[in-house]
């Protein structure tokens, strides 16, 4: 794949407002609104929320940004275009939308938590990529579209009298659209420096009333301009309105599914690892296993083991005075699960909320979780209340306790050495818990998916769950 000289990629992009923008309200009228599967799905993968730095390269008319700040990003967006910005900033007035070269982004380094890109970089533009990269922060995640195989699309027939253009355009076109090509986008990725690269189908369809619609639509794109010069607009319109009348179905729109394609990538995190304040330990034999234990159990490693990664030793003698007390207080999984959420949830620790919470709601249901996490008990028996109010007594004031709270477990079954288990238990957990939020150890991106909503949504304290790549 060879990048244009910077004299040519010059030239392109400024000659692109010729082809896009001759008509840009009818392509922001009329194309544009059939992309919002797809922008809704990126957006969706991505996880586009409040709080990010979102740039949208090639952002035409600005549909994809105004959907983004409806997640509430932060937005921004380039295009080769005057004349499309100028719809894109009446429709983001907010947004800090420029006209310019993707090959030269007017931000500084690390201006970005995310960059979107909806068939707006080519095969026949890669070093797009690299501008890309430069502009997102460490760890920052960037998310493209480019057509995939478009003749095995059943929609195929929309993109038909694209190729009326002159040999030559239709031969830049295939190259334009070489990205999509098993690997081609994965390498290119990898070779600019980006990891966790994922490869994606994307659901995407062009709906039209008619074949004049049709017709009248994709004349305002820009490889119809390149169709335009060679046969003139007329002829355009005419071939276009037969191919459509081929599909016409009675009673329903012309319907185009065509295959598209996404990548997913994220720029390597910084030295000092940003799911924790402590930089990643040194890999070796103690390490790398723990790794392997969290990718058998939850299928990604936690932060945590990264963070005690550094004291591998002590975690484990840790946990082994949490089975030992665990055992001889004869605890179930669903009683750890209730002590730990609610130890957790009184100190305002999110990770271990988040990771119990999931482990009591497959014991429990997520509404039992949930309530024990927001200190609601009324879906516990008599002796697991009795364990959840000891449990926030010894997290929240154990100063405040008195022998009426011993006395309560003793009636809910429990002899005094297990009261004595039961509260090592809690205390051992406190002191992980506190290592942990101390540290800046964020909870997993995999819980964004992996853990039921009703407890996520119970968890609004502590530290917030680690961006993922995708939701």
């Amino acid at each position: 794949m060879t990048a244009q000289s910077p004299d040519a990629a010059k030239a392109s992009w400024q000659g692109v407002d010729e082809g896009w923008g001759r008509e840009a309200v009818e392509f922001a009228t009329l194309s544009e609104p059939s992309n919002c599967r797809e922008y809704v799905w990126l957006h969706h993968r991505l996880g586009v929320g409040r709080a990010d730095r979102l740039l949208d390269v090639a952002c035409g008319a600005g549909l994809a940004i105004e959907l983004a700040r409806l997640r509430g990003a932060a937005c921004a967006g380039i295009d080769a275009s005057s004349r499309l910005v100028a719809v894109a900033r009446d429709r983001n007035p907010e947004a800090d939308v420029r006209v310019g070269d993707m090959n030269a982004l007017p931000w500084d380094d690390g201006s970005f938590d995310l960059v979107t890109s909806f068939r707006g970089i080519w095969g026949t533009t890669p070093g797009a990529v690299a501008e890309v990269r430069r502009v997102l922060r460490p760890g920052g995640r960037f998310g493209f579209t480019v057509w995939g195989h478009l003749k095995a699309s059943p929609g195929s027939w929309a993109l038909a009298p694209f190729r009326l253009a002159a040999e030559p355009k239709v031969a830049n076109q295939a190259a334009m659209v070489a990205l999509g090509r098993p690997g081609v986008g994965e390498a290119l990725l990898a070779d600019t420096g980006f990891v966790d690269v994922e490869r994606y189908e994307v659901p995407f369809v062009w709906e039209f009333a008619d074949p004049e619609a049709y017709a009248r639509a994709l004349a305002s794109t820009g490889p119809a301009y390149e169709a335009i010069e060679a046969v003139g607009a007329d002829e355009f319109h005419r071939h276009a309105v037969e191919v459509a009348q081929a599909v016409v179905r009675t009673g329903l729109p012309l319907r185009a599914e065509i295959a598209v394609v996404a990548f997913l990538a994220r720029t390597p995190a910084a030295v000092s690892s940003e799911s924790t304040f402590l930089p990643l330990p040194e890999l070796n034999e103690r390490v790398q296993g723990m790794y392997d234990d969290d990718m058998a159990e939850h299928g990604f490693v936690m932060n945590v083991s990264r963070l005690w990664g550094h004291l591998p030793d002590v975690r484990q003698a840790l946990f082994d005075l949490l089975g030992q007390t665990g055992r001889i207080a004869d605890l179930s999984m669903r009683q750890r699960g209730i002590l730990i959420t609610a130890c957790a949830s009184t100190l305002g620790d999110s990770y271990c909320s988040l990771a119990w919470g999931e482990r009591l709601a497959n014991e429990a249901g997520p509404g039992v979780a949930a309530g024990v996490l927001r200190g609601d008990d009324t879906e516990l028996d008599a002796a697991e209340q009795a364990l959840a109010r000891w449990a926030r007594a010894v997290a929240g004031d154990p100063n405040s306790t008195g022998a009426a709270d011993v006395h309560s477990l003793r009636e809910a079954g429990y002899d005094d050495a297990q009261i004595l288990a039961i509260t090592v238990f809690v205390a051992l957990r406190l002191a992980f818990s506190s290592v942990n939020d101390a540290l800046g150890a964020s909870p997993d991106a995999g819980f964004a998916t992996a853990v039921p909503a009703q407890v996520r949504q119970a968890v609004d304290y502590g530290r917030a769950i680690e961006r993922p790549l995708s939701t």
